[in-house]
């Protein structure tokens, strides 16, 4: 996939991500945006995890900053490091909107939001459509560029195709 062409186009980008192949599709992106400040939502894979994947698949750390929304939900005290923040829970989407603001203050160029399919699990279809759209406007007003993950399940479909009016771009 040519990333950075396709956000050379477009501000925010939806990407279909199949369960075969995901992991490899979140490692090429990174590591492809991973020269330029990222910040990283993660609600799929803790920040260990995360670290421990792309750091053996030689992604470049040293520009990305994360958003755990998962870790302190399993995790009394969470490995602590200069580039992650935690959130308390993935069912938190005011505290994840309140922290997003103050992240997007320091001008990421990239902001990768892995994924929209989990808020589901958490909250209602309608709370989290409303929670994507304030999300992606608050993104476009920052001049950062975004990628939002959504797994590929049919029961989403509804879901996928209402989050894909508020992006630039759905690539399959």
């Amino acid at each position: 996939m040519k990333i950075k062409e396709e956000l050379a186009n477009n501000s925010s980008i939806l990407i279909y991500a199949p369960d075969a192949g995901y992991k490899e599709l979140i490692i090429d992106v990174a590591k492809k945006l991973s020269s330029h400040n990222i910040c990283y939502i993660t609600t799929n894979k803790t920040y260990s995890a995360l670290i421990e994947i792309f750091k053996k698949s030689g992604v470049n750390l040293n520009n990305i900053i994360f958003i755990d929304t998962i870790s302190k939900s399993i995790k009394k005290d969470p490995e602590e490091s200069d580039h992650v923040y935690y959130i308390n829970s993935t069912a938190a989407m005011t505290e994840l909107s309140i922290v997003l603001n103050k992240f997007l203050a320091h001008k990421f160029d990239y902001l990768i939001f892995d994924s929209l399919s989990n808020l589901l699990i958490y909250q209602n279809k309608r709370l989290v459509i409303k929670f994507v759209s304030s999300i992606i406007n608050k993104i476009k007003e920052s001049n950062t560029k975004a990628v939002f993950y959504v797994m590929k399940i049919q029961e989403h479909e509804s879901f996928i195709k209402e989050c894909g009016m508020f992006v630039d771009k759905v690539i399959e």
